[in-house]
C-alpha cells in the first residue's frame, strides 16, 4: 500500500517544518550527488562503531552522535529518498499541527536517534553504515496513528493487475504496514542486513509512546 494523501489534511494548516524537513532531505540529496561518497565517508556510521566506543572506547561520543544526525537526512538512492518523503508528506503536517512546530522539531531529532539505537541494539556488530530517514519517519508514523486514529488515508493498493485509490483507515494501514517490519524484522536476526528495519520498529513504538503521552497530558 502506497499513501497518497490524509484525507483530512485539508483543515489542518500549512506544516512549516515538515516542508522544511522534506527541503533539508532534498537539500542533502543533491550533497550526495554533487560529491559523490564524501558525505558517506565522512559521517558514515554502523551499530557496530558504537559498540566499539561503548566497549572499547574507539571514536568519539559527540563524533558518533554527530554522524547519527547527519545520516537521518542522508538517503541511498532516488527511490529510497522519494518513498520516505511521500510518507513524510502524507504523515508529518497532522502530527505537525497537532504537537505545534517546537514540540514537532524535537520529537523528530529525538526520533532520529532512537530509531537508529533500536537498530544497533539488535544488530550491535553489523558494520553496515545505516543512513535515511525512515526510522524517525516511522516515528511521526506511530504518532499519528495514536492521534488521528479514525484518520482515513487515500492509497494506492495493488490487486493483481491494477491498481485501486481507496480511503483506507488509519489504523488499519498503520498495523499493517507495523507487521510488515515486524515480519521483516524477525527474518533478518542474526544476519547483516541493508535495511534498518528494527530502527522501524523502534521509531514507531517510541512515535506512539511521545503520541500517548500529548494526548493525556494535553
Amino acid at each position: 500500500m502506497i499513501p497518497i494523501k490524509d484525507a483530512s489534511a485539508s483543515k489542518r494548516g500549512w506544516p512549516l517544518m515538515t516542508v522544511l524537513v522534506v527541503l533539508a532531505n532534498l537539500a542533502m540529496f543533491v550533497e550526495e550527488v554533487r560529491s559523490g561518497t564524501r558525505i558517506f565517508d565522512l559521517y558514515g556510521v554502523s551499530p557496530r562503531d558504537i559498540y566499539a566506543y561503548l566497549t572499547a572506547g574507539t571514536g568519539s561520543l559527540a563524533a558518533i552522535h554527530r554522524s547519527i544526525f547527519v545520516s537521518g537526512f542522508v538517503h541511498g538512492g532516488y527511490i529510497h529518498l522519494c518513498g520516505n518523503m511521500l510518507f513524510l508528506s502524507v504523515f508529518g503536517p497532522a502530527v505537525e499541527k497537532e504537537l505545534g512546530w517546537m514540540r514537532f522539531v524535537v520529537f523528530y531529532a529525538a526520533a532520529v536517534f532512537v530509531a537508529f539505537y533500536a537498530h544497533a541494539i539488535v544488530h550491535p556488530h553489523s558494520a553496515v553504515i545505516v543512513v535515511g530517514a525512515s526510522g524517525a519517519i516511522a516515528a511521526v508514523m506511530g504518532a499519528y496513528l495514536v492521534l488521528f486514529p479514525r484518520a482515513r488515508i487515500v492509497t494506492l493498493v495493488p490487486i493483481i493487475f491494477l491498481i485501486k485509490v481507496v480511503e483506507v483507515p488509519a489504523f488499519i494501514f498503520m498495523v499493517g504496514w507495523f507487521a510488515l517490519q515486524g515480519a521483516n524484522g524477525y527474518l533478518t536476526l542474526g544476519t547483516p542486513t541493508s535495511i534498518a528495519w528494527f530502527a522501524h520498529i523502534g521509531g514507531f513504538l517510541m512515535g506512539m509512546a511521545a503520541g500517548l503521552h500529548h494526548r493525556f497530558s494535553a
